[in-house]
Order: structure tokens, then sequence, then C-alpha cells
């Protein structure tokens, strides 16, 4: 019985705040400027540029970095209309991403920037939304935005615990947010004032970071800038690893256990204590009879309310919280040999292993 309490209490500590994006009333913003790194990235493009240059606005530059592409990335990208300039070769000590931005951010004209990963797209009004939302908390301020998740297949759905360690990891998720902040940033989708970024040093001061929205998100709050994180339910979203389990294992294991390091301690230790009481409690919920069964209902009816504003998660999802929560396990432990044992870790045919 006290593993079934223990397990329901903290994941109602941990999970008592809603995370989805705030929506402001509709206002004309200032200029801005929208930073998408791409490498190998045809594809997205397509969807991603469709869904920003649906709507007309004459303050808006985007700007697409060929980071070295082996396909048709630049040619779409001059299609679309869109400004692309060429990354150049990769410096020793830079990450490939931080380094697309960095360049891509000396070259923009716009009072804000929006650096936005290539596998995503927006909502109807998604830019405009996340720039009158900026430009509302004044300059001095750093915003991530995690993009509501779209998934298709089964093996994509068992990324649940890993989105629900994330969002719990940047403090936004916990009923006691307003004491303790945000602890930590999401990476596919940054804004922040141009000249922030650039008393920041923008990524340059976080260029051998491989988990690099909490790179920045740390310095911002270290130099007194304001940090906020939201889910992107209507305004940005993703579709993170496409079709096979092995894509799925392979994505979510290129940083989680980096991660994991960089967060915040009092949150990772949040975390942990949340699995085990999850483990705990399934591993004795055959001893604990009926009251078993109203616990278990009772977590997968919280869970679900927090992944709705997550993804396209559905009702039997969470029934099935169990399987998600051994994957998750199994995932960060091979994430963790490959990281600390074997040293291999690579993402879109770069090694990034030696990194920070």
């Amino acid at each position: 019985m006290w593993f079934m309490i223990a397990a329901v209490t903290v994941t109602l500590l941990l999970f008592g705040k809603r995370v989805s994006f705030p929506i402001q009333k509709q206002k004309t913003t200032g200029s801005y400027s929208i930073i998408i790194p791409a490498r190998n990235e045809e594809k997205n493009l397509k969807r991603l540029l469709s869904s920003i240059l649906d709507e007309e606005n004459e303050d808006r530059e985007v700007i697409v970095v060929d980071d070295q592409s082996e396909d048709r990335t630049r040619e779409t990208a001059e299609a679309y209309g869109v400004k692309v300039i060429s990354n150049p070769p990769l410096p020793e000590d830079w990450m490939g991403k931080s380094w697309a931005c960095y360049n891509a951010a000396k070259e923009a004209e716009g009072n804000s920037l929006i650096f936005l990963d290539a596998d995503t797209w927006f909502s109807p009004g998604g830019p405009n939304k996340l720039i009158q939302y900026l430009e509302t908390k004044g300059d001095d301020v750093l915003i991530t935005v995690h993009p509501y998740h779209y998934m298709k297949s089964f093996w994509e759905k068992l990324s649940s615990v890993f989105h629900l360690v994330v969002f719990a990891s940047s403090g936004i998720t916990t009923i006691f947010r307003d004491q303790i902040g945000t602890r930590g940033g999401f990476g596919p989708c940054l804004l922040i004032n141009a000249n922030t970024y650039w008393e920041l040093e923008g990524h340059h001061a976080i260029r051998s970071e491989i988990v690099e929205h909490l790179a920045l998100a740390r310095r911002a709050e270290s130099k007194g800038v304001k940090t906020y994180a939201f889910s992107g339910k209507r305004v940005v979203n993703m579709r993170m690893y496409e079709a096979s389990l092995k894509v799925v294992i392979d994505g979510w294991s290129k940083s989680f256990a980096s991660g994991a390091k960089t967060a915040s301690p009092w949150m990772t230790a949040a975390n942990i204590v949340w699995i085990t009481s999850i483990i705990s409690y399934l591993i004795n919920a055959p001893k604990i009879g009926w009251w078993g069964v109203g616990g278990y209902l009772l977590l997968a009816c919280w869970l679900y309310r927090v992944l709705q504003d997550i993804g396209n998660f559905r009702w039997y999802d969470a029934l099935l919280f169990p399987l998600h929560f051994t994957f998750f396990v199994v995932v960060f432990i091979y994430s963790l040999l490959k990281t600390f044992l074997f040293k291999q870790t690579t993402w879109k045919g770069r090694n990034i292993s030696g990194k920070k």
C-alpha cells in the first residue's frame, strides 16, 4: 500500500502544473529572424517552410543554414525564396548545430531571434504567437519551447516517459514551479532578443556542449536573464523519430545520458525518486489487491492529463505506462553505456563523443 501512496503522491507533486504555451491577444510584432540549421533536411524543410510562409509578414526574416548537406537541402530552401547561407567548415571545438546557429545569427537582421529545428512545423499563426509572448516579457528573457509531438507509430509512443522526464527536469511541471523557477530549456525551439543573445556571447559561449539548449539556458540564468519553458501545443509541432524502433532508441540515446548529467541536481533527484516509486509500486502492485487497481487507474488518468499537453497521446497510451517505464529504463542504461563506457556517440553522420 505504501508503495502505491508514494507513487501517486510523487506523481501529483511533480506533475501538478499544466505546460501549454500561453496564447496572447493578437497584436503586431517587431521584426524577427527565424534561424533554421539544416543538415540533410530536404524533406522536413518543405513542411516547415510551408507552415511559415503561409502567412505574409514583412517584418519576418527566414534564414536556412545549409550545414554541408548531401541532399537537396539548399535547393529546397531556395525554392521557397528564403535566405540560405552555407555553414563554414566545423571547427574542432564546436558542435554542428551551435556552429550553424551562431553563423546565421551573425547574418540576422531581426530584433528577436527564433532558433528552430528543421524537423518542426508551425500551427497557424505560430511564429507571431511566439514573438508576441516574448515581447510582453521584455528584453532580458530567454524562452524555450518543446514542440507538440505528433506520433503515428506504436514505437513513437514509447517516448512518453522521456518527454515526462525532460519536462520535469525543466521544473515547469511541479507544483513548486513558482518557488524553484525554470531549471533548463528545450532544444528544438528557442527565442531571445538579439541584443540579449549577443550579450550572452551567443552559441560561442556553449560551443562544445552536446545539449546546447540546457547550456544556453543555464548561462542565461547565471547572467540574470529570466528563462521560461513551455510545451508548443497550438503553436509549434514536431515528429521526432519516425517509423522504426531502432530510430526511436538511437534518437533518445543520443544525448539523454549527457543531458541527465547536466540537468539540475534537485530535479534529477526528483525524477529518480519518481521513477523509483513508480517501478516499486508496479513490482508490488499484485500484492495490494483492488487498491492497486485503483492506484493504477489514478496514475494512468493523471499521466494522460499531462501527456495531452505534450503530444497526441491517447488514453490507452497512458494505460500502458508500465511498458513505457520499462522502455525508458532500458534505453537510458543503453545510453549510459554507449556514452561513457564505449565512448560511441554519433548524430547525423558526425562523431560527437568527447564533447561536453
